[in-house]
């Protein structure tokens, strides 16, 4: 069997006297996807009110967010790295480790933050494939009823 690639290779960790400064870069994180997750949230509540244009401009807005946050995140992804960790609870503990508490507590925050938003996003994904089956099952009906007369089907849903 063979595992070769299957790990991420991390960095060894720096001495504690030449740790990088995480600690902007993970607040800067927590800003990020608190305010994706507000996006989120009021997406998934535009859902609710079965306004097309608006559900549209939400998803937009945060797919936009998501790709502006992208590189933010890499930057993370690689000052975490250089911790000689692959993860941020293990951030959170080797910054313990060298003593830089404020940051520790960053990652964790952090951590947090995007274990909520990941669980929005999932529940926001089942929301929209419901509506986009209740769509789908309207015109079908639609459809069936006899409404589709040169491309009209669209306009009349």
């Amino acid at each position: 069997m063979n595992i070769h690639g299957q790990f991420r290779p991390v960095d060894t960790p720096p001495p504690p006297g030449e740790t990088p400064p995480v600690g902007p870069l993970l607040r800067q994180g927590l800003e990020l996807v608190e305010g994706l997750s507000l996006k989120l949230q009021k997406l998934d509540a535009l859902m609710l009110t079965g306004r097309p244009t608006e559900i549209s401009e939400a998803a937009a807005n945060v797919e936009a967010a998501l790709n502006d946050a992208a590189p933010s995140f890499a930057e993370i992804a690689e000052a975490v790295g250089q911790l000689g960790v692959s993860n941020l609870a293990a951030a959170a503990a080797q910054l313990r480790h060298i003593e830089q508490e404020d940051a520790a507590r960053l990652a964790e925050a952090l951590r947090g933050a995007l274990t909520r938003f990941a669980k929005r996003s999932v529940n926001a994904s089942r929301r929209a494939q419901q509506l986009n089956r209740g769509l789908n099952a309207a015109l079908r009906s639609l459809q069936a009823l006899g409404v589709q007369e040169a491309g009209r089907l669209i306009a009349e849903a």
